[in-house]
């Protein structure tokens, strides 16, 4: 009964965030519903790995996940995802080739996936579906440009600021030095940013 619970509350609390963005005729949601998986996964659980296939993209129902890739032997933090945050490998998704980036849990977390093939599939059944896919991924891409303008344009504490306006509680749950990397800062000036607030 809990399971059947839990996968029902994460997965009504979706389809809501997904109707906010478009509307779903109830068909259409119910073959979303069909495929969707659910799962809990511990902190630290790798959901993609790098130079490996991307396959499916992720939801989080509640946690967080974060995306990173390794270079020179350095992580560089590129997305952190709170509740309803879809992150995939986009790259390898497109493409279908082996994927730049990690998607790793940062916190104990219920994750909804979605395998690509699965979703095409809906694409070329339910316009509505379609028109979801494609407001999502139009959502995604500004959201990566505005980081990209933010690490050339803005200041440390510019960024730092603008985190704090439009997703405060990721300040409060992410650990610091991904929160670092993600905002292309150092720990240590992080930390002094903190100190002024």
């Amino acid at each position: 009964m809990a399971a059947t619970t839990f996968q029902t509350s994460a997965i009504d609390t979706l389809l809501r965030f997904f109707s906010s963005v478009t509307p779903l005729s109830p068909h259409a949601a119910a073959a979303i519903c069909n495929c969707l998986v659910l799962e809990k996964f511990p902190r630290k659980h790798l959901l993609q790995q790098q130079q490996r296939m991307a396959t499916h993209l992720y939801i989080v129902g509640k946690g967080m996940l974060r995306s990173f890739y390794r270079h020179k032997g350095k992580e560089v933090t590129t997305a952190l995802g709170l509740e309803n945050c879809v992150i995939c490998a986009l790259d390898g998704l497109l493409s279908h080739e082996p994927s730049f980036y990690n998607i790793e849990t940062l916190e104990e977390s219920e994750i909804i996936s979605i395998a690509f093939s699965d979703l095409e599939a809906l694409y070329n059944d339910f316009h509505e579906i379609e028109r979801l896919g494609r407001l999502m991924i139009t959502r995604y891409y500004l959201e990566q440009e505005a980081g990209l303008r933010s690490l050339r344009f803005k200041t440390a504490e510019e960024r730092y600021r603008e985190l704090e306006t439009t997703n405060p509680e990721l300040l409060q749950r992410a650990p610091l030095g991904y929160l670092a990397s993600y905002l292309g800062i150092t720990q240590a000036t992080l930390s002094r940013i903190r100190s002024r607030y």
